[in-house]
């Protein structure tokens, strides 16, 4: 038996075989970029601080307009929709890098314990919402003291 036919009549070349590889990665990456424009993040980027009574959200969203981000909540989670600007490139030019999400967004957060609605706040300083939520007097854990008899 001969190389030819162990390899289907023709000679392994291994710079064919890199080429078909180079090509697969190609197209790996290019449906992963596709389908996660963020890394896999989500988007925009949110921090959730908490502690016995409160929680505050901060959400980065430069450019948007406050009056069009809508907050809800509803028991234990927080819904936050909006829509972030794009900036446009101008007349005959495009971009050359492009990493700030545009577009619709929502994003909805599990937080550690029920909120009441009707005492949170939300703000928009220098690109970033903030979400101050606040737990109800309902909710809050009580120090039960125990009595000796």
């Amino acid at each position: 038996m001969n190389l030819l036919s162990r390899f289907g009549g023709r000679l392994w070349d291994p710079w064919r075989e890199i080429g078909q590889l180079q090509q697969e990665m190609g197209r790996l990456l290019n449906s992963a970029r596709t389908l996660s424009a963020h890394d896999g993040r989500e988007a925009p980027p949110v921090n959730v601080y908490a502690n016995d009574n409160d929680i505050l959200i901060t959400l980065e969203a430069p450019g948007i307009d406050p009056s069009l981000v809508d907050v809800t909540v509803a028991g234990s989670t927080v819904t936050l929709a909006g829509k972030l600007g794009g900036e446009l490139a101008e007349e005959g030019t495009g971009f050359h890098r492009r990493e700030r999400p545009a577009g619709q967004f929502t994003r909805r957060l599990q937080l550690p314990f029920e909120v009441d609605p009707g005492k949170t706040e939300a703000t928009y300083d220098r690109g970033v919402l903030s979400v101050k939520l606040s737990r109800p007097e309902s909710a809050k854990p009580r120090r039960i003291t125990v009595k000796a008899s």
